[in-house]
């Protein structure tokens, strides 16, 4: 299933990454996007790390921490607060590839979308939002995500007590695994990717509309875009969370214990019920916040910068 749907993906997808069509606006994003990305991951990288552990902490192992702030504890414990940034070069590359894919996705499809009036309707910017999501999740998350989650898991595993970097990490994964073990969990991810962007695109665009009060003219305040991006990213965590739970535990040591998505899902509800898809949520919810509120404000200040600098050349 995983792989049908993977080969599918990328076939679709590759005319649009070999054409010669890259717009003033997809570089922008491209650029901009991923400079904004690589700054929010390295502030909120520790409520990542602490989400992943707790959506690890599942009854494939026995529990090892009692809640979010036991799992904080327990890591600045044993390896001090430098412990929560493990792994974050791995991040930063992945956040790199993956926010300059969905800003540059974004943007070519708004450029293939819009019409003569150059205003997206509600139905395109969800189309938009989740093909963004869609790119970004296939060429560019699912692999890093699939190498930073077992970085993390084997902190906790006194047998690879000195994981290795990113290079290392995917020589061991292809070695043992494959292709297929850079591409674990690709549809949960592809799905959460996709419900998360579309979310977030939306209710920007609709509080940013909602603000303006049809005066395109109208400049939308750093503060405004802020608030725009914790709402946002508010209801996005909560819809997408449990897509996030299933696409941790695929791409974890024990992701090969699944057969696919559905029967990591049966999984999942029938020895944790409900509360196994929502772990996690608390710090999830407050790097995404954050993280989004700050791409908000970064990204349009950013933006701002490179047109001057363009305009200049």
């Amino acid at each position: 299933m995983d792989d049908t749907f993977e080969r599918s993906l990328t076939l679709s997808f590759y005319p649009i990454l070999t054409r010669n069509e890259f717009s003033h606006e997809m570089v922008r994003g491209m650029a901009v996007g991923g400079t904004t990305g690589c700054i929010t991951q390295c502030l909120t990288f520790p409520a990542e790390f602490v989400k992943t552990k707790m959506q690890l902490d599942g009854k494939m192992d026995a529990p090892r921490y009692q809640g979010n702030w036991d799992c904080v504890k327990q890591i600045t414990r044993k390896n001090g607060v430098y412990g929560l940034y493990k792994g974050l070069p791995i991040a930063l590359s992945g956040k790199l590839a993956a926010v300059s894919c969905r800003f540059g996705a974004a943007e070519y499809l708004k450029s293939k979308t819009v019409g003569e009036t150059g205003v997206l309707s509600t139905q395109q910017k969800v189309i938009c939002g989740f093909g963004a999501g869609i790119a970004e999740a296939v060429f560019a998350v699912t692999p890093f995500e699939t190498i930073k989650v077992k970085y993390i898991q084997a902190q906790g595993l006194e047998k690879q007590s000195k994981p290795c970097g990113i290079i290392q990490e995917t020589k061991n994964i292809l070695k043992k695994e494959g292709a297929h073990g850079i591409y674990q969990g690709v549809t949960a991810t592809v799905l959460k990717l996709g419900v998360d962007q579309m979310i977030k695109f939306v209710i920007m665009d609709l509080l940013k509309d909602f603000y303006k009060s049809r005066n395109d003219t109208k400049e939308v305040p750093l503060p405004i875009l802020a608030m725009t991006g914790v709402t946002a990213a508010s209801v996005a965590v909560f819809m997408s969370t449990p897509l996030d739970v299933v696409k941790t535990r695929m791409q974890s040591f024990q992701g090969r214990d699944f057969k696919n998505f559905v029967h990591c899902v049966k999984t999942i509800w029938k020895e944790e019920k409900l509360m196994g898809f929502y772990k996690g949520t608390l710090p999830r919810l407050s790097r995404g916040c954050v993280d989004l509120a700050l791409t908000q404000v970064l990204y349009g200040m950013l933006s701002e910068q490179y047109n001057r600098l363009s305009n200049r050349d």
